[in-house]
């Protein structure tokens, strides 16, 4: 769920036309940066198991 909220979030950021505000903007990278992360920890789980 985090997951398609981040790119929802990536792509309003990415088409907006004018700057977001500085809260939506640290809650955006905030988000990518939890999703990263997750991705980097699934990834290091399936190869821990394989």
């Amino acid at each position: 769920m985090s997951g398609i909220t981040s790119v929802v979030l990536i792509y309003q950021m990415m088409s907006a036309t004018e700057a977001p505000s500085q809260a939506l903007a640290i809650l955006q990278y905030a988000l990518l940066a939890c999703s990263l992360i997750g991705l980097v920890g699934s990834v290091v789980m399936y190869a821990q198991e394989r």
